[in-house]
């Protein structure tokens, strides 16, 4: 029934009710009745159109905030009602207007919550991925597709991601709601693979291990060299030490004793500053505080400070090339020079000739040393560099390496924004090459940039 006939039918009850109690309390006369009656009629013909018209209006309004109310319901919360109509119904307007504003406020702090979970979803390293009760991927981010090698749909199985069989079981075991935790390899990488129950599926991550495993494996092996380097002239000097505190040993024999353990001494403490000086570098805490030098001059001033083993060889330094200044720290220089020109004295058993060559090239300065030596193969080159790195080990440790040298001569080029190579040869002897700044370009600055 319509709200306008229901609204006269109230009306025309009230009007009768009170028609008859006004009869029974009177006790209306037959002209009363007749009266009251034709004014009841009146009244009731009256009330009909206007309680059609009243009840009309308050449909209508009632049907716009209906409409209102269902456009929130659908979502758009853009148009607001507004206070239009009787009192009431403009308050229920308003109210419905507040309820839009307050649920479109949660819905937009909501979407900025989501963005910004989304962009760090997205911007996790380690891969992260949501499996649902069939074993089927419903979300991953970019990280987790990189481990797959493809773009991962919803609804991909994970057992035809990957081959390892142990993340395909971490997800079944997390689905009966067991917590997994295993290493896996990937390819070349080694992964550490993390699968946890949620919501009778599982949430599994992939975080790379490869960097942290193989710096463990350097780790190791460099404090298996280093204790290896120190046992060896340590266990000579410990045996020729005993046998001088045992006595009975001739002069001639107790001063070779001594000079054997002056020797391994000396070894020892070459390595432990080479150590320190390695330390320094790869901390990042030393940077260079560049001036104009000569690399020739210095090349020339290590030269002379060089054992006198090496002097007694009568080997021949050969300077050549440029004089123009290069843009470098003084002492690594130095440091430098001292560790090219004494490994190419080491090696310098046929030929005496040792050359440093000096040129230009494009606004630095290549630097040389060469020698004419047995050279080293292919296989060796790109290692040389490496701590502890010997072509010939036996060989590199009778003529007094600490096997740091070249690692110490690369941090020192590359911190001064340089560049260092090798080129060597069997039998043909081995060039030692570094590029440095040069001092025409940059003595205006008071620093240079060093790449990262």
């Amino acid at each position: 029934m319509r709200l306008g006939n229901r609204f006269f039918l109230a009306s025309a009850a009230v009007l009768a009710v009170t028609y008859f109690a006004a009869w029974f309390i009177f006790r209306l006369d037959a002209t009363g009745v007749a009266v009251a009656s034709a004014v009841l009629g009146g009244i009731l013909l009256l009330l009909w159109p206007a309680a059609r018209f009243v009840a009309g209006r308050v449909e209508i309004e009632l049907g716009q905030a209906r409409e209102a109310v269902d456009r929130i319901a659908s979502g758009d919360l853009r148009p607001p009602v507004g206070p239009v109509g009787s009192d009431s119904v403009g308050s229920l307007g308003r109210a419905i207007d507040r309820m839009a504003g307050r649920i479109r406020h949660r819905l937009q702090v909501s979407e900025r919550e989501s963005g910004d979970l989304r962009v760090l979803f997205d911007g996790l390293e380690d891969g992260l991925a949501f499996i649902d009760r069939e074993g089927l991927v419903s979300l991953c981010n970019p990280a987790f597709e990189r481990w797959a090698g493809r773009e991962v749909a919803p609804g991909t199985r994970i057992g035809t991601l990957f081959r390892s069989p142990r993340i395909a079981e971490a997800v079944s075991a997390s689905r009966r709601g067991e917590s997994t935790t295993a290493e896996v390899e990937l390819g070349e990488h080694t992964v550490l693979m993390s699968a946890r129950p949620h919501r009778s599926g599982a949430i599994i991550v992939l975080r790379d291990l490869t960097v942290m495993r193989r710096l463990e494996g350097v780790r190791r092996d460099f404090v298996a060299n280093v204790s290896h380097e120190l046992k060896t002239p340590l266990t000579s000097v410990v045996g020729f030490a005993e046998a001088l505190v045992e006595g009975g040993l001739e002069v001639g024999q107790a001063r070779d004793f001594a000079r054997r353990i002056f020797a391994n001494a000396t070894r020892m403490r070459y390595l432990v500053e080479d150590l320190l000086d390695l330390s320094l570098l790869e901390s990042g805490s030393w940077s260079p505080e560049p001036e104009a030098v000569s690399v020739g001059a210095i090349a020339g001033e290590v030269w002379d400070t060089l054992s006198p083993r090496v002097r007694a060889a009568d080997l021949d330094l050969r300077v050549s090339g440029t004089e123009e200044p290069a843009w470098a720290d003084p002492d690594a220089v130095r440091q430098i020079m001292r560790n090219l020109l004494d490994n190419a004295a080491r090696y310098s058993d046929e030929d005496p000739a040792i050359a440093v060559r000096i040129r230009p090239a494009g606004g630095l300065q290549r630097v040389e040393v060469s020698d004419r030596g047995p050279g080293i193969a292919s296989v060796h080159v790109e290692r040389v560099f490496e701590r502890f790195y010997r072509v010939d080990p036996a060989r590199s440790r009778a003529r007094g390496g600490t096997g740091l040298g070249l690692a110490i001569v690369k941090h020192f080029v590359e911190a001064h924004g340089g560049e260092i190579g090798i080129e060597s040869a069997l039998g043909r002897g081995t060039t030692v090459w570094f590029t440095l700044p040069n001092a025409a370009r940059l003595s205006k600055r008071k620093s240079f940039h060093v790449p990262a």
